[in-house]
């Protein structure tokens, strides 16, 4: 084949691969916790961050309950699966623990 035919094909898998990648980041195999799921705050950040982030860099940052909203709320637009009782105990927990 020749080389362009070849670049354009890795393009095309480099592509198919990120955008795999992005698709997956948010969805978890993990119920919410209305169907028996979790609930409480350091389970909800092992079970539902991780899907996207370290642990390391969620408990690195130090943020007062307002900021922890905003965060988790701008996560769940992004596609962060957590029911807004989930939310709120995440919220509480990142407070408590990571101010």
């Amino acid at each position: 084949m020749n080389k362009h035919i070849i670049s354009l094909i890795s393009i095309l898998l480099l592509t198919l691969l990120i955008g795999t990648l992005l698709a997956s980041c948010g969805t978890s195999n993990t119920t919410p916790a209305s169907s028996g799921g979790s609930s409480d705050g350091k389970t909800l950040l092992q079970e539902r961050c991780s899907v996207c982030h370290s642990a390391d860099r969620v408990t690195s940052a130090h943020k007062t309950a307002d900021q922890w909203t905003t965060t988790v709320q701008r996560m769940v637009s992004k596609g962060a699966q957590l029911n807004s009782q989930e939310q709120q105990t995440l919220i509480d927990y990142l407070a408590a623990n990571y101010k």
